[in-house]
């Protein structure tokens, strides 16, 4: 149990996230990379077209992507280790209104050459996450847990990406990254939390009154927040 919890309990979070950043010089090499988008191009283009088409929609299910790959690592695909990724789409979907099979194959074509974390069976490094989104043209605000970067966040930002511990007590029940929406009224909502309607179906949160509640359920552990993106289109100067 101790090694377990020593990493959730004694690690502070800004190395955890810069690990990730040396794990993410481990490539995938290119030929897996252009396989990986041949193949998801045609499978994505099957999905549930509600996902692409209405802009509010987030993508809920990722426990169901197994047959979109990713990375060149054991697992690889995305229902095992591109949480990061999904966020990001639902991050920069809910502040453009965009998104596409294409965009999604490119997205995770992108982060398979910036950002895989060993061959992305660790998922994606955030730093390359951040990179991605200020190149493509929003404001990023970074902040590794204290209060004051936490209190502008929520303050300030529409979408955020929030990576936690799932379980702060036990490093094996692993992380999980999700793109967190404040709706109208000033309510938080996460998507792919893993949340299911009663017919079954992988839906949103319901709306929590603060973010912390929130960040609170996106496990059913004692979840330990290690990093959150406050995300903003860029104001003109």
């Amino acid at each position: 149990m101790f090694l377990a919890s020593f990493i959730p309990r004694h690690i502070n979070n800004k190395t955890v996230i810069g690990a990730y950043r040396l794990l993410a010089g481990i490539k995938v090499p290119r030929p897996v990379r252009e396989k990986n988008y041949v193949h998801n191009l045609e499978y994505l283009a099957k999905m549930n077209p509600e996902i692409w088409k209405n802009p509010l929609v987030c993508i809920e299910n990722q426990m169901q992507w197994e047959d979109i790959w990713f990375g060149a690592g054991r697992h690889h695909n995305m229902s095992y280790s591109g949480c990061e990724i999904i966020a990001a789409f639902n991050a920069q979907k809910r502040l453009k209104g965009l998104g596409t099979p294409e965009e999604m194959a490119d997205l995770i074509r992108h982060f398979e050459t910036d950002g895989a974390a060993l061959w992305g069976e660790f998922g994606t490094s955030l730093w390359a996450v951040v990179r991605y989104l200020k190149k493509s043209g929003f404001d990023v605000l970074l902040s590794y847990g204290d209060r004051d970067t936490l209190e502008v966040i929520e303050q300030e930002s529409l979408v955020m990406i929030a990576t936690v511990y799932n379980d702060g007590q036990d490093i094996t029940r692993q992380i999980h990254t999700v793109c967190i929406t404040r709706e109208s009224g000033h309510g938080y909502v996460l998507h792919n939390a893993y949340f299911r309607n009663k017919e079954g179906r992988y839906t949103a949160s319901h709306v929590y009154d603060t973010l912390r509640e929130a960040i609170a359920h996106i496990s059913r552990y004692e979840t330990k927040l290690i990093c959150l993106l406050g995300i903003g289109k860029r104001k003109q100067a």
